[in-house]
């Protein structure tokens, strides 16, 4: 279990709080969280390499694309967090908004697969 400090560190940056609880929503590619949260494709995949160092996030890739996801490493031992981040105004707002943007990713994944 990586130390909560870390954890705390990493979400005080707005912007990955943000891709934090886009991931919480669902699995995204960087060229969607680029797109949803217009920041420059460089920075997200500098926050998702800082989350995966801590394995909060993963990558997997489907053909050309690499999407990303929280672990459940994150969802077991930071659960509490995890269950806070959910009830926040933030997560719902952005949770609501990616409800609608959906239509517009780069490459939908389908669920089941």
């Amino acid at each position: 279990m990586i130390n909560p400090n870390e954890v705390f560190k990493l979400l005080a940056d707005k912007n990955k709080l943000k891709i934090f609880m886009m991931l919480m929503h669902d699995e995204y590619c960087v060229c969607d969280i680029e797109k949803f949260l217009s920041l420059k494709q460089a920075n997200v995949s500098k926050h998702l390499m800082s989350f995966k160092q801590y394995e909060l996030v993963e990558g997997f890739r489907e053909n050309q694309w690499i999407h990303y996801r929280i672990t459940n490493t994150v969802k077991d031992d930071h659960k509490a967090l995890y269950d806070y981040l959910q009830s926040t105004t933030l997560y719902k707002t952005i949770a609501a908004d990616l409800a609608s943007f959906e239509k517009e990713l780069c490459h939908p994944l389908k669920k089941g697969e």
